[in-house]
């Protein structure tokens, strides 16, 4: 597709969303994406889907894009994305750039993520129908695939597409680097970073790192406040899980009524537990983050991702750093 015409799809699918008479049928996705999976509360999706238009349908956005990508070859190919269903419309980023790069989606919808998904297909489709979308429940021959999913599906999936171009991503984590000269705004934006999605997203803050000095009482503070986790049961079940692990094992750690923190090694972390990694030199801590590198989408800190942004990935933030628009765009 060319970028004229697919510049004309992003702008359509910002007056689609904005448009008054398809609001009956995106809440009906919307409740459907509810029923399909616990974790997707109204305020969740609806956070999604501002991210989404906020980030991908905006046509500056692209414009910026598409000035620093090269494209090469654009022969059209069949190109299968097995998606997951951690977050809403997960999958967007992958869609949109295998449209953007000209080739022909076939789709492997999760379970758990369905509606949503659907209900972006729909809106594509019904701007321009001269876009094919194909939905599958078990993915046929295609030319590459894009796959998404656990340190354990990886394995298999690197076996299975041994033989086409493709992309295997794999469990991934973030973490925020704190020096002690943070505001109580930085504070705020880095509970953003942790809290939202209830922590489950590769760009969830699950471990941060400090000086061993520091003074964790003032981040408490903030941490604190964030009490609208607690509404959802699992997020809260999953917090008194952990809280009765930790007790019974004697393992040291704060309880902020809302989240669990507790000092280790292990950058992932469950649901409702923060990780606590201190540094005593920031050459030690670069060490740390290098040994981690396989395990980190993103970094969050004054010197990096700034704090509250990591939910609000640009185009070019690259899932596991790889260039996907890159690797669709040079197929031969």
């Amino acid at each position: 597709m060319d970028n004229g015409r697919f510049l004309s799809l992003i702008v359509g699918l910002q007056t689609y969303f904005k448009d008054s008479s398809n609001k009956e049928k995106i809440e009906l996705f919307i409740e459907k994406a509810k029923n399909e999976n616990a974790w997707f509360s109204d305020y969740l999706i609806r956070n999604a889907m501002d991210a989404i238009n906020q980030q991908f349908f905006e046509v500056s956005s692209w414009k910026k894009f598409f000035e620093k990508q090269h494209a090469s070859s654009r022969t059209p190919k069949r190109i299968g994305l097995i998606l997951s269903g951690n977050l809403p419309a997960v999958g967007m980023h992958d869609l949109l750039m295998l449209i953007a790069a000209g080739h022909q989606p076939v789709l492997k919808l999760s379970s758990q993520d369905k509606a949503l998904m659907l209900m972006y297909i729909d809106a594509i489709c019904a701007i321009d129908s001269t876009i094919d979308i194909e939905v599958v429940d078990r993915l046929p021959s295609v030319d590459a695939v894009i796959a998404t999913g656990s340190d354990f599906s990886s394995s298999y999936f690197s076996n299975y597409f041994a033989k086409i171009p493709h992309i295997i991503r794999k469990n991934r984590s973030s973490v925020a680097v704190l020096t002690g000269n943070e505001s109580t705004s930085d504070y705020e934006g880095l509970a953003a970073d942790i809290f939202t999605y209830y922590g489950l997203g590769c760009r969830n803050v699950s471990t941060i790192t400090v000086p061993v000095t520091f003074d964790l009482i003032p981040l408490f503070d903030v941490l604190t406040q964030v009490d609208w986790v607690l509404d959802h049961t699992k997020y809260s079940n999953n917090y008194q899980y952990h809280k009765t692990l930790m007790l019974l094992n004697q393992i040291p750690h704060f309880d902020l009524g809302n989240i669990l923190v507790t000092e280790s090694e292990e950058l992932v972390s469950p649901v409702g537990v923060l990780h606590v990694h201190r540094y005593d030199s920031l050459e030690a801590l670069e060490s740390w983050l290098n040994q981690q590198a396989e395990k980190i989408q993103c970094v969050v800190g004054q010197k990096a991702i700034p704090f509250g942004q990591a939910q609000k990935p640009a185009l070019d933030d690259w899932a596991d750093g790889i260039n996907t628009y890159e690797f669709l765009v040079n197929l031969s």
